[in-house]
């Protein structure tokens, strides 16, 4: 896998396209594996894009007692296998940013894996295809880093502090996440 997933928090506009394919990409059986959020619902309609971010050390699959939730080798966390999953839902309760979700009537976990079938080939995960405002996006390394560097310039020139948050610290470099 060539390239990476990069989010822009604030580009969101909240028209759940992104669901949308989400719902209809091959093998995910109708259920979407993303979600859009309100960043605080009573103060604005600003919204954001959540998918999986692909931890680092996932919680989710330290905690799986079953060894359900398989890492790739190119880092990608992908959903619990059907044949392992014992349902314990620790996976939903161990993630830091909510991810897993538990299907009761099927009893097994689901969460965004990336689109693996289709990312292990370098071709965009179904959300980053379809976002109209590229908040979600499928890019190069380089391109990434060159994103970086100009909205930490950016940020430098409007005087913004970087913050830290301990969530975060989970997410790996080849994953670009911002937000303001």
């Amino acid at each position: 896998m060539n390239k990476i997933m990069y989010l822009e928090f604030e580009r969101c506009i909240g028209c759940r396209s992104c669901q949308a394919a989400c719902r209809e990409c091959g093998g995910h059986d109708a259920k979407e594996r993303n979600y859009v959020e309100y960043v605080d619902f009573f103060e604005s309609r600003q919204t954001y894009p959540m998918l999986c971010m692909q931890c680092k050390d996932p919680a989710c699959a330290r905690v799986c007692p079953a060894n359900a939730i398989q890492i790739t080798e190119d880092g990608v966390v992908l959903s619990a296998m059907e044949e392992k999953c014992i349902g314990c839902r620790n996976c939903t309760f161990g993630c830091p940013f909510g991810i897993p979700k538990f299907d009761f009537e099927e009893n097994k976990m689901y969460k965004c894996d990336m689109c693996y079938d289709r990312t292990q080939h370098d071709i965009a995960p179904m959300c980053a295809s379809v976002c109209p405002s590229d908040a979600i996006r499928f890019i190069d390394f380089d391109e990434m880093q060159a994103l970086r560097r100009r909205r930490t310039q950016m940020n430098l020139i409007e005087g913004k502090k970087p913050t830290e948050q301990d969530k975060w610290q989970y997410v790996p470099e080849f994953f670009g996440v911002y937000s303001d």
